[in-house]
Parts: structure tokens; sequence; C-alpha cells
């Protein structure tokens, strides 16, 4: 065992999901995310900030363990990338940061205690040290990525409205499948799944979690809703925006007459732009957490 690793903490000022998502592309190391709380600040009081002079109600912190000095490449690649968040959303998105040398000991094991399970609806979300509980479907996450666990209010949102919908042989198609959280969910409802997502860690993952709960994909593949070799009752994107807003006339293409387009992963303020694009469907439903939405669509 290594001697020393880095804790790396990280507080962005806005869209903390998307940095969540770009820490774990950049570094694919295992994050912990924390509620924002005055302790925090009083643990970390010498922050550094990137790109911002101060922080403005922030909601999540990340933490990063890893046995290489995160300085260099991660911080950069964070720096460029708020940079570009914050000229693509046309207003200031940045970070502060805080990097510590620690003496290492089972951090692993100690990471496994701040991940706790979640009861989201039907579902019971829990890691593989957890024990389930009665009266629930079990969905075992190991969130080793720390993405797609539940607990982000996107993913919440579309297991809620999942839980709405007779799946019982449906065919459903999980678009930016991540952990595989809602592929699993729907497998357990019924359905007949087909996932896929750009990131080949995400698909791994996927198969890794489905191997974990004692089930297998209908179908799994890398790369996005291009690919898919039929239509489908279901159609499910966990995404964000701008990628939904891209996939429009797949979803269009592969849809089948009458079927639903759940929509989630998207700020609240692009709700009317992604409305707006969608003009060929019918608004069933809209969900709205902590500044996050999700839509239900079906074809008019």
């Amino acid at each position: 065992m290594q001697e020393y690793y880095f804790e790396t903490i990280i507080v962005p000022s806005d869209c903390e999901e998307l940095f969540a998502d770009f820490i774990i592309e950049t570094t694919a190391e295992a994050i912990e995310e924390r509620d924002i709380s005055a302790s925090i600040f009083d643990e970390i009081d010498d922050l550094i900030y990137s790109n911002i002079q101060s922080l403005n109600k922030p909601q999540k912190a990340f933490v990063v363990y890893s046995l290489w000095d995160p300085k260099m490449e991660l911080i950069s690649s964070l720096s460029d990338f708020s940079l570009k968040l914050s000229a693509n959303l046309e207003k200031n998105v940045g970070f502060a940061y805080k990097v510590k040398l620690c003496k290492n000991q089972d951090w692993i094991e100690e990471y496994k205690k701040s991940i706790t399970p979640i009861r989201n609806g039907k579902f019971y979300i829990r890691p593989s040290w957890h024990q389930s509980i009665e009266n629930t479907i079990d969905i075992l996450i190991d969130p080793a990525l720390a993405f797609g666990s539940g607990h982000h209010c996107s993913t919440s949102m579309c297991l809620d409205m999942l839980s709405t919908i007779p799946l019982d042989d449906k065919e459903l198609l999980d678009v930016g499948c991540g952990s595989g959280i809602l592929s699993i969910a729907a497998k357990k409802l019924g359905a007949r799944v087909d996932l896929c997502d750009t990131d080949e860690l995400a698909v791994l993952e996927s198969e890794k979690n489905f191997r974990l709960n004692h089930l297998v994909p209908d179908d799994i593949w890398q790369g996005s809703i291009e690919k898919a070799k039929k239509n489908y009752d279901v159609i499910v994107a966990n995404i964000i925006a701008d990628v939904i807003l891209i996939l429009h006339g797949d979803f269009i293409k592969f849809l089948k007459p009458q079927s639903i387009l759940i929509l989630s992963g998207i700020l609240k303020e692009y709700e009317q732009k992604i409305l707006n694009k969608f003009v060929e469907f019918r608004l069933l439903d809209i969900f709205e957490k902590d500044g996050w939405i999700s839509i239900k669509l079906t074809q008019k």
C-alpha cells in the first residue's frame, strides 16, 4: 500500500451534476459527494478559487481520492471545463478546491461508510454492503464511479416516472445508461431492456451492476441511440439538455406510435427550450426538484 494519498475537495459554484460527470470521466477515480454545510467550510477554510471570486450558496462538494497529485491534470482540466461551461451557459461558473496529502489507511472502507441506501418510490437502492428491506423492489448499485447511484434528483425523478408506467413486456431503451440503475429498475418492473452509453466505463459499470442484481440486459452497446435495432415502447434519457436537443430526431425515429419518452438531467432554465423542440409530443407530466426537471411525453 502506498504510504500517502491525495484528497481533493472540489466545490462547484453551480451545475454540480455536470462537474461530477466531468470529474469521473477525467479521473476514473472514486469520488464522494457531500452536501454543503457550515462544517465543510470549517474543514477547508483555505479554499483556492478558480474562475470565481467567491461561492454563492453552493449545494454540493465532491471529494476525489487518488494516488497521484491532481494539481496539474485535474485542476487544470476543471478550470478549462468551467470556462467552457460559463461560455455555453452565458453565466459565470467556477469552483473552489483544496488538495490535502493524507496518510494512507483503508479509505475505501471509509468511503463505503459514507454511501447510504435510499428509498425511492417502489425501490430501495443500496450498495451491496447494506441489507435489503421488506416490501420494496431491491436494487443493488455499488457506486465505485459515483454516478447514477440514485441520490441525484434527476435519477430519482426518472425512477418515480418509471414507477407510474405499466412496463410488463414493454420494450425500453435507456440512453446514457450510466451505472444502469434505470435499466435495472425497468427490468425489475418487467420490461425488456436495451441500454447504451457513449462512455465505455459506463457500459462496463452497467454490466457489472446487472450481474450484481442477477439480471441480464436484452442488449447493451457503447454508443448512442443511432445504433438501436428496433423501436421502443419507452425511451428514457437521463442526460444533459444539449444532448437531448441533438437526439430529438433519433427519439422520434426509434419510438413506437403512442409510446412514452422520459427526458431528465435538464436544468430548469432549459425547460421551455426542450418543450419547444419536442412539439410533436404531448406533455404528460413534469417533475421538478432542486432546480432540475424531468419530463414525460407521448406522441400527439
